[in-house]
């Protein structure tokens, strides 16, 4: 049985290529899942830039230079040596851009399992987790798209907000959205409309139009005119691009008032230049790890009421979004290469990419 896998040099990602190799074999203890479908957003273009700092290569390792980027998808049992784990059972999770993935099962219940590989166990455990797909279970089948696109960056919105809920906001009277055309940009800002801040949207020249139909932010400015905002208000800083130009216009226009710094996504991975963040004057930029949030409130709340609270703002952002964005699906490994540089040199924001196998 053939299967690919499309590699990416880990030090400079607009080069890549289509490897075709045979299907993983398995023993016992071991499950062959078929990827079926998978999304590529922004996000995992930020896996690429911090596969080394993150760990995001050791999920699924290649050879020399070579690396696999992360992406979330679905996958088919197509063979199976654990009882629990059936063939034909549909699983959502964390899979490489690749025909099929070999796991090892364990913790195993009847909502999933988590992959309990030697490679992946000093990793996150949250990207370990194999969600079994059933309606049941919260997974309709017409969502499945919007599973894969939205559920990982949505999530990272709710634990984000959560954060902000949890810190009283750090003071800030208002809180600056870079990027703000971003899928996890304007899931935050969907939530952040409940809190007491004002929110405010920096944007490319070619994005603002598309920001302003949203009407989730009380301001939508461009990057040019961070200097016109009111640097006497407590602000934060929520930083979805990346850019370190206007990073550093941010802080030095805010100075002490810039309460909060907080990197979340590098949608503009290719303005990395700039002044040293650590010599910036206001809050030391940090960088929001969601995993963290989402162990924290897993311990306090515990799972059920975590999920539910998680549930129900998705179903929120689910009866909006496709108002919103219009979701593109493409053939693999055909247009796989089309797609990645698409989505690698910045999308449309009303457009979101899913790849079928």
């Amino acid at each position: 049985m053939s299967s690919y896998h499309f590699l990416v040099k880990k030090t400079a990602l607009p080069e890549y290529k289509v490897e075709a190799v045979p299907a993983p074999t398995i023993g016992p203890g071991d499950t062959l899942l078929r990827v079926d479908r998978f999304a590529l957003t922004a996000n995992n273009i930020t896996y690429g830039v911090a596969g080394d700092a993150l760990g995001y290569w050791q999920f699924f390792p290649a050879q020399g230079d070579w690396g696999r980027i992360p992406v979330w998808g679905i996958g088919t049992v197509t063979a199976s040596g654990v009882d629990a784990v059936a063939v034909g059972d549909r699983f959502y999770g964390y899979y490489p851009m690749s025909g099929h993935l070999a796991v090892t099962p364990g913790h195993i219940r009847p909502h999933g399992f988590a992959d309990q590989s030697a490679h992946r166990q000093s990793l996150p455990p949250v990207y370990n987790q194999y969600s079994l797909m059933t309606e049941a279970l919260g997974f309709p089948a017409r969502y499945d798209n919007h599973q894969m696109i939205y559920r990982p960056l949505f999530t990272t919105s709710f634990v984000l907000d959560d954060w902000f809920g949890d810190n009283a906001c750090f003071g800030a009277e208002q809180i600056i959205v870079a990027s703000a055309s971003s899928k996890t940009a304007f899931g935050t800002a969907l939530l952040l409309r409940d809190r007491p801040s004002k929110t405010i949207d920096l944007t490319s020249h070619c994005n603002r139009a598309f920001v302003q139909r949203l009407g989730l932010y009380d301001e939508v400015l461009t990057y040019d005119e961070v200097a016109s905002l009111d640097a006497a208000l407590p602000t934060a800083y929520i930083d979805m691009s990346g850019n370190r130009q206007v990073l550093a216009a941010v802080h030095h226009h805010f100075g002490d008032k810039l309460v909060n710094s907080c990197s979340v996504g590098i949608t503009h991975h290719e303005a990395r230049g700039g002044e040293d963040p650590m010599a910036l004057p206001g809050a030391r930029p940090t960088l929001f790890f969601a995993p963290s949030q989402i162990q924290k409130r897993n311990k306090e709340w515990g799972p059920t009421v975590y999920q539910h609270k998680l549930g129900a703002a998705w179903q929120t952002f689910l009866d909006v979004v496709d108002d919103w964005v219009d979701i593109v699906e493409s053939p693999t490994p055909d247009q796989l290469a089309e797609v990645y540089a698409t989505v690698l040199n910045g999308p449309a924001p009303d457009k979101a990419y899913v790849l079928r196998n």
